[in-house]
């Protein structure tokens, strides 16, 4: 590991075994403490075990099967009611799903597939609620940030992966992602598409789609992307993704700190009576705008029919726009689909 891979740990796990259930923790290292190779080892270990113990729980082995054979993957629950999440190319057409908890298998529902995120939105109907993971702040993350992923390898046990976040990406292979995720360096194999992937609180910052150099890493969608699939179903009974009809292009010279301007406005468009080519977009709802590609973090969270305000400058002058967004078009999203889960759904 680098140096600043290494100190980051230090850091992170130092803080991490610092308090226990029950309260101080003696045996922890003093805040801000550099540990030492076996005591650093220990420490991670430690900490995974934590963060395994407290997490598994939650997570569940998801199969679904139809005249093509079975497909498995991996789930985890996300509120006291049964709903879980896991990859839309596990669950397939959404028949003869089964969801096993412990030793405790159950049919599950298909409420939602997304093929922008790649996610799939399940219930199962259990008799009393059920446990959950805690969901994190995705705003916290930064490079050599420590993460475990917890999920069902191949037909084996629930298994913990342990590794560090090494960037976030916005493309992979000349293809663009349709929001940022987080390339972590973190092993993992078939049978883990799903898993959660956690912070050393425990916490649930993202679910694994999809696998790169062979299992050496994984790519990791943010939670904050997978609750807007769960929010636009709980309040529409489907995903509902959306459009505000323009085109964008980069220009050679920032404005107010971005570098997107608009190229095109369809005149059909949701946006066509508020834009002009030549505005650039400064700001859409709460997402900063400074380069192009900022666009598809702010266009993924858009929600057809909901109104967000979009800033631009025009002219030398800041404008404030509000901008009522239209139902995402199917034939404008060939290009912009989720990688997939690769290798990991068996």
């Amino acid at each position: 590991m680098s140096r600043l891979t290494v100190f980051s740990l230090c850091a992170a796990l130092s803080g991490a075994v610092q308090v226990s259930p029950a309260g101080a923790n003696p045996a922890g290292p003093p805040q801000g403490a550099v540990l030492d190779d076996d005591a650093m080892g220990d420490a991670i270990e430690t900490t995974v075990a934590k963060v395994f113990q407290g997490s598994s729980n939650a997570i569940v082995r998801v199969e679904s099967g139809d005249e093509l054979g079975k497909v498995a993957g991996t789930g985890f629950f996300i509120d006291t009611t049964g709903h879980l999440y896991t990859l839309s190319s596990v669950v397939g057409d959404g028949l003869g799903i089964t969801v096993t908890h412990g030793d405790k298998s159950m049919p599950a529902r298909l409420l939602a597939k997304d093929p922008r995120s790649g996610v799939a939105l399940l219930k199962v109907d259990e008799s009393g609620p059920t446990p959950f993971l805690t969901k994190g702040d995705c705003g916290d993350l930064a490079v050599a940030s420590p993460l475990v992923v917890v999920g069902f390898p191949f037909d084996h046990e629930m298994t913990p992966s342990f590794g560090v976040i090494g960037g976030f990406d916005r493309q992979s292979k000349g293809k663009f992602f349709t929001t940022t995720h987080i390339r972590a360096n973190v092993p993992v194999q078939r049978g883990q598409a799903g898993s959660p992937a956690l912070n050393l609180d425990g916490e649930v910052v993202g679910v694994l789609v999809s696998g790169f150099e062979e299992g050496a890493g994984c790519y990791v969608l943010p939670i904050r992307a997978a609750e807007k699939v769960r929010a636009d179903h709980a309040r529409f009974g489907e995903v509902r993704h959306g459009w505000a009809g323009v085109t964008v292009q980069e220009i050679p010279t920032p404005v107010e700190g971005s570098r997107m301007a608009i190229d095109m406005v369809d005149p059909s468009g949701p946006a066509a009576a508020q834009f002009r080519p030549g505005d650039v977009i400064l700001q859409v709802g709460d997402i900063a705008i400074r380069e192009p590609e900022d666009a598809l973090d702010a266009s993924f969270f858009l929600t057809a029919g909901d109104q967000v305000d979009v800033k631009v400058s025009r002219a030398g002058e800041v404008l404030t726009l509000p901008v009522v967004a239209g139902q995402h078009p199917a034939g404008r999203k060939s290009n912009l689909q989720a990688l997939g889960p690769g290798s990991l759904a068996p």
